[in-house]
C-alpha cells in the first residue's frame, strides 16, 4: 500500500498548473524535481512545481539505493507537511478484482486553486499497466516491465500524457533502469514532444556508502542543463549527504536519530556560485505510534510545525501550520491539513 501512496505523490508532481503562491526559495529544490519533467518557462505555477522534492520509498530488503536516496532522511524530516495547502485528501482502495484505485484532491482559499485526479491501477505479475485523469484536463498513461536476466535486475516504464485543455496534445517517453550490485542506472528517454533525456547512475563501492553522477540534457535547448555528484553515507543512526551541481553549487545535509524517539536534520548550501545563503534546521519527535511531531526553521526565519498521525488502522493525518518568526502577526501564514484513506 506504501507503493500506492508514492504513486499519489507522483500524480501531484506531474501536474505543471498550480496557481500557488510561495514563500520558499526555489534554488534549493530544483535538482529533486527534475526527476520527472521541467516546468515550462513562462508557466506561472513554474515555482510551486520546482518546490516539490522527490522522497523515495524506505529501500526493500536486497535493494540498491537510488540517486535520490542521498541524504533522503534530511528531506523526509524537513519536507514532507511542510507543503500542505488548505487541505489535501488522499484515498486508495483495492477491488475483488486487485485494482487499485486512487484519488486525491487539494485546494487553497480559492476555487481556481484545487487540483485532484483519480487513478487505476492494476499489476499483472511482472507487468504493470495505469490510466490516470488529473483536474486540468490531462489523461496519463504508465505501462511497465520487469524482470530479473543474468542475475541483473531490468525494468522499462512507457509514459504517455494526453493533454485536452485547449487542443490535443501528446507526450511520451521511456523510463528504464537497470540494476547489479554494485552499479545502478536509470535513464528517461524522450520519445515524442519530451525535449529532457535524464539520467543517473550509482555505485556502492563499500557498505553503506553511495557514490553517484546525474545528467539533464535539453534536445531543445541542445545543451545540457545539469552535471550533479552525489556522496553519501547512512547507517542505522547517521545519514550524511553531499550535492555537486554544475560544478559551481555545493550543498549537504545530515540527518542523526538521538535514541528511539528524536530526530535532528540540518540542510544547507555550503558553496554557491551566485553566494546565496540557504539553510534549513529541523527536529522531530517520534511517539512510536504512528504519531509524529517536526518542527523547521529556514534562513529566511520561516518556521513550520507538523503533526503527523494514525486515526484507526487505515487513516493518516497530517497538519501544518507555518510562519514568519520575524513578523509573527503580520507575515505570511499557512494552516493545511491533509488526510490519507487506504483500504
Amino acid at each position: 500500500m506504501e507503493n500506492m501512496r508514492q504513486r499519489m505523490r507522483h500524480l501531484f508532481r506531474r501536474n505543471k498548473r498550480r496557481f500557488r503562491p510561495t514563500t520558499a526559495p526555489t534554488t534549493e529544490q530544483k535538482e529533486e524535481h527534475a526527476a520527472d519533467e521541467k516546468p515550462e518557462a513562462n508557466d506561472a505555477s513554474a515555482k510551486e512545481v520546482v518546490e516539490i522534492e522527490i522522497i523515495p520509498l524506505p529501500l526493500a530488503e536486497d535493494e540498491m539505493p537510488t540517486y535520490f536516496h542521498v541524504g533522503a532522511l534530511a528531506k523526509e524530516c524537513l519536507s514532507n507537511g511542510f507543503k500542505i495547502g488548505a487541505w489535501q485528501l488522499q484515498c486508495t482502495t483495492r477491488t475483488n478484482t486487485d485494482f487499485n484505485i486512487s484519488t486525491f484532491g487539494e485546494g487553497y482559499p480559492t476555487m481556481e486553486s484545487i487540483f485532484g485526479g483519480l487513478e487505476v491501477f492494476k499489476d499483472f505479475g511482472n507487468y504493470s499497466m495505469s490510466l490516470s485523469w488529473l483536474t486540468n484536463n490531462d489523461f496519463l498513461s504508465e505501462i511497465e516491465g520487469r524482470g530479473i536476466s543474468f542475475g541483473s535486475k531490468l525494468y522499462a516504464q512507457l509514459k504517455s500524457v494526453i493533454g485536452t485543455k485547449d487542443e490535443v496534445t501528446f507526450k511520451t517517453k521511456i523510463k528504464c533502469g537497470f540494476e547489479r550490485k554494485p552499479v545502478k542506472m536509470e535513464l528517461v528517454v524522450p520519445l515524442y514532444k519530451e525535449p529532457l533525456f535524464l539520467g543517473y547512475v550509482v555505485v556502492t563501492p563499500m557498505e553503506n556508502w553511495i557514490l553517484g553522477y546525474r545528467t539533464i540534457y535539453d534536445f531543445d535547448a541542445k545543451g545540457f542543463d545539469k552535471h550533479a555528484f552525489c556522496l553519501g553515507y547512512y547507517n542505522d543512526r547517521t545519514e550524511v549527504g553531499l550535492k555537486l551541481e554544475n560544478f559551481e553549487d555545493l550543498r549537504g545535509s545530515i540527518f542523526q536519530r538521538i535514541g528511539d524517539a528524536w530526530g535532528f536534520a540540518l540542510k544547507s548550501n555550503l558553496y554557491s556560485s551566485a553566494n546565496v545563503k540557504q539553510f534549513a534546521v529541523g527536529v522531530q519527535y517520534d511517539f512510536n505510534n504512528g504519531t509524529l511531531v517536526k518542527v523547521k526553521f529556514r534562513e529566511d526565519t520561516r518556521t513550520g510545525f507538523v503533526f503527523q498521525s494514525k486515526i484507526g488502522e487505515n487513516v493518516d493525518v497530517m497538519y501544518h501550520l507555518a510562519f514568519d518568526a520575524n513578523s509573527p502577526v503580520k507575515g505570511n501564514k499557512r494552516i493545511g491539513v491533509s488526510w490519507y484513506f487506504h483500504s
